[in-house]
């Protein structure tokens, strides 16, 4: 291998990460990323199953990096295969890998079933959702073990800073302008976002790792004030580059999360665009994941332009969200749930973006937005049952304060959190749709 060929290095990610239904198109995406002080060309090629699907000519810019990427439509493809690439230069290998990746045939775009699963690191407090003490290093491991063992594949950390406090030993300090004080370091002891890749790097999991808020939490409300958004994107940026740093190699980093949450895309992408842009020049096959709220203003040729990858639409129905206002009333969201995932799959049609739903496992009685509390698995298995067919993968929110497995040694003091676990996983082991994953 020449110096040159050296130079370039590369990764492979697909999104959805699988197992797939045979009712979508996943993305295989090869990042290529140059270290040499020169440009370097180098020929990448997909394949599928050994069939070539795509081979270009790359040309990477000195210092910097490009995405090959390519949509490969699994109808009709059902069973067991693997997607893999190969990048080349001057007649030698200078990168390769694969992905495999089962497809279940299936009546919906996403299996019905939460194939990803949010977590909340303040969640682990004894005080925030009210548990006999804070989780222990060794109750997380078990709580990535539980969710692997009800199928999930994919975990999305909602924020790796909150409250003052980084749930990682960061060196990074900067002014809370929500609580008008300097951060105050890490909680808890331990390394939890560590802590995670590492079990889930033993379960073959994939986490998405959320930047945090940078302690400016209506921030995307005032994205007409340049100088705050300048420090907010600034933020960003220092996180994940220092989440890289330490988390890289960790083979179930998967991608990152945008934690603020989007209503006008085209006024957040100042914020969102500049952060996705920074992420993917650290790892450009790594996925970009938002969560817009219950009303997002998100026209397909905004969208198309975003530099977000996957778009994971709140249900809203926790709070019975109806547009600008919290009724407490769930049916209400519910239904309205079917036109409005509808809705979504429309405007993403021809986009680029993946259509991900974030289903709220919670409730809340009113009258004011506070005091969730684990919802009946009744109006759950609705959800589920709308939201599969129109996106390609459901994940759940969040684990932490509102699932529960049997025998956890630091337990919600919230029963009906331990009652929505066990309910679920009676379905998913009910349900014909999923033989493989359900162990039947």
């Amino acid at each position: 291998m020449t110096m040159a060929a050296a130079a370039v290095t590369s990764g492979f990610t697909v999104v959805p990460p699988g197992p797939v239904t045979d009712r979508i198109a996943v993305e295989a995406r090869v990042g290529l990323r140059n270290g040499g002080d020169s440009k370097q060309a180098v020929r990448v090629s997909v394949y599928a199953d050994g069939r070539r699907l795509t081979t270009r000519t790359v040309t990477v810019p000195a210092g910097g990096t490009k995405l090959v990427s390519v949509w490969w439509p699994t109808t009709g493809q059902a069973g067991e295969h693997c997607l893999s690439y190969r990048v080349e230069q001057e007649g030698a290998t200078i990168g390769h890998g694969d992905w495999p990746l089962q497809v279940i045939a299936c009546e919906t775009p996403a299996l019905p079933m939460f194939q990803g699963v949010w977590l909340d690191l303040w969640g682990l407090s004894a005080g925030v959702y009210g548990r006999e003490s804070d989780v222990t290093e060794q109750d997380l491991r078990d709580i990535v073990d539980a969710m692997h063992g009800l199928g999930v594949t994919t975990i999305i950390v909602t924020y790796v800073e909150a409250q003052g406090r980084f749930f990682y030993p960061s060196r990074l300090r900067f002014f809370d302008r929500d609580r008008q004080q300097e951060t105050q370091g890490q909680w808890p002891e331990y390394d939890a976002v560590g802590t995670i890749l590492e079990q889930a790097d033993r379960c073959g999991m994939h986490v998405l790792l959320g930047l945090g808020r940078g302690g400016d939490l209506y921030l995307i409300h005032h994205t007409a004030d340049a100088a705050r958004l300048q420090r907010a994107v600034g933020i960003s940026q220092q996180v994940a580059s220092e989440l890289w740093d330490l988390y890289g190699h960790h083979p179930s980093f998967y991608g990152w999360y945008l934690t603020h949450e989007v209503n006008d895309l085209a006024a957040a992408g100042a914020y969102y665009n500049p952060v996705a842009d920074f992420c993917h020049a650290l790892a450009p096959d790594k996925p970009v994941l938002c969560a817009p709220d219950g009303s997002p203003i998100t026209p397909p040729e905004v969208l198309r332009r975003s530099h977000v990858d996957i778009f994971a639409y709140q249900d809203a129905v926790g709070p019975g969200y109806v547009p600008y206002e919290y009724t407490y009333q769930p049916e209400r969201r519910l239904a309205m749930l079917e036109g409005i995932y509808a809705d979504y799959q429309r405007r993403h049609q021809g986009t680029g973006k993946h259509l991900w739903a974030d289903l709220e496992l919670w409730e809340m009685a009113g009258p004011d937005y506070g005091h969730a509390y684990p919802a009946p698995w009744s109006r759950v298995a609705r959800q589920l049952a709308a939201e599969c067919r129109y996106v390609e993968m459901v994940t759940a929110y969040e684990w932490s304060g509102f699932m529960q497995a049997p025998g956890g040694q630091r337990p919600l003091l919230d029963t009906r959190a331990r009652e929505l676990f066990q309910y679920y996983q009676t379905y998913l082991c009910s349900t014909k749709a999923l033989p493989r994953l359900a162990g039947n």
